[in-house]
C-alpha cells in the first residue's frame, strides 16, 4: 500500500521523535549553523549519527507492526540557504536517496515505513513577523518541494510553520507535485498559531487556495495540552491528522536555546497523546523537542493497552 492507502486503512501511525535536537544534545555530530543536519549525509560520522537516530525510531515500530514515518534531514535545506553555504550538491535529492537506502536495508515489509520530504519556513519558526506572503512563499519553496518529490518521497511535510500565509504558499507549491502532503503548524498554549490565527481559520484558508488540498494538518513543537482539543470545532479535528509533541509544556521562548533538556512526566505526555488518538481520531503521533525513543515506546505501549 502507498502512504495514502495506509493512512485511510489504519487508525494509528507512529512518527519519528526529535532528530535535530537529539543530534545536537548527543554531540555525535556537528550541525551546520544554517542547514542544521542536512549535510551530515556527506560524511561517515554524520551518516552514522543520523542512521542511529532513525534506526532507534524504526526499531520501535517494526516489532509492533505499526507503520512509521521518517522525514528527510532537509528542514532548512532550501535553495537560499544551500547557496549561501556554498554547497553545489543536490542536497534534497541526496537526502532522499540516503533514507531510501536505509529503508531498503531495514524493512522486510517496505510499505510499513514511509519517507516524508521535509521543508520548513524560510525564516525563524518562532517569529511570525518574518513569515512570507502566500505568493512569495509559493515561489520560494517550489524548488525544494519538487527536488524532494522528484527524488521519490512518499509524501511531503511542511513543519513548524508559524504563519498561515506562508503555509498557504507552501501548500500551493506542494499540490503541484501530485503527492500527498501535510501542513504542520506550531501553536501556543492557547491553541492558536503564532501569527494569532485559529486553526479553523488556517485550515479554511489553505483548503480554499488549493485545487488539491492537503491530506490533512498536523501540530508539532508544542505540548499536547496546547491544542485544547475540547475547545476545537469538529471540522478542525476532522482535518487534524497528526501531532508531534514537545516533551515539555514550557512556552517556546523558554525552550528555544535552553541548555538543559526540558521534559514533563512521560506518562502525562503519552497519555495526553493517546487521548488525542482515541477521543479525537488523530492518527499520526510522534515527538518533537525533548523527545526520544522512550516517548515512542510509551505511545506504542499505551496504544496497545487501549486497543
Amino acid at each position: 500500500m502507498d502512504f495514502s492507502e495506509t493512512f485511510e486503512k489504519t487508525d494509528f501511525i507512529l512518527a519519528e521523535a526529535a532528530v535535530i535536537e537529539s543530534l545536537r544534545r548527543s554531540g555525535a555530530a556537528v550541525l551546520h549553523p544554517r542547514l542544521e543536519n542536512a549535510l551530515l549525509i556527506y560524511d561517515d560520522v554524520g551518516r552514522t549519527a543520523l542512521t542511529r537516530v532513525y534506526r532507534d525510531y524504526v526499531s520501535i515500530a517494526r516489532p509492533a507492526g505499526v507503520p512509521i514515518l521518517i522525514c528527510t534531514p532537509t528542514w532548512r535545506a532550501n535553495p537560499e540557504r544551500i547557496s549561501a553555504a556554498g554547497i553545489t550538491r543536490d542536497v534534497n535529492s541526496d537526502a532522499v536517496a540516503f533514507l531510501k537506502q536505509l529503508k531498503n536495508e531495514w524493512m522486510d515489509q517496505p510499505s510499513s515505513l514511509f519517507i516524508g520530504g521535509l521543508v520548513g519556513c524560510k525564516n525563524d519558526c518562532y517569529k511570525p513577523r518574518e513569515g512570507l506572503s502566500t505568493d512569495a512563499a509559493e515561489a520560494f519553496h517550489l524548488v525544494q518541494v519538487h527536488q524532494l518529490a522528484d527524488a521519490g518521497v512518499d509524501f511531503l511535510l511542511a513543519a513548524t510553520l508559524p504563519v498561515v500565509d506562508e503555509a498557504c504558499g507552501i501548500a500551493r507549491a506542494m499540490q503541484t507535485t501530485g503527492l500527498p502532503y501535510i501542513i504542520s503548524f506550531v501553536i501556543n498554549r492557547r491553541g492558536r498559531i503564532l501569527d494569532g490565527q485559529s486553526l479553523e481559520q488556517a485550515f479554511q484558508k489553505i483548503d480554499a487556495v488549493c485545487n488539491r488540498p492537503p491530506l490533512g494538518y498536523m501540530i508539532n513543537c508544542a505540548y499536547p495540552s496546547f491544542l485544547r482539543a475540547h475547545e476545537q470545532p469538529r471540522k478542525v479535528l476532522a482535518r487534524l491528522i497528526g501531532f508531534q509533541a514537545n516533551a515539555s509544556s514550557c512556552d517556546h521562548a523558554k525552550l528555544d536555546g535552553s541548555e538543559l533538556l526540558q521534559a514533563d512526566a512521560l506518562d502525562d505526555w503519552g497519555d495526553r497523546m493517546i487521548l488525542l488518538n482515541r477521543r479525537h481520531g488523530i492518527k499520526i503521533l510522534g515527538g518533537c523537542c525533548g523527545t526520544g525513543p522512550a516517548h515512542l515506546k510509551y505511545l506504542i505501549h499505551r496504544y496497545r493497552e487501549s486497543s
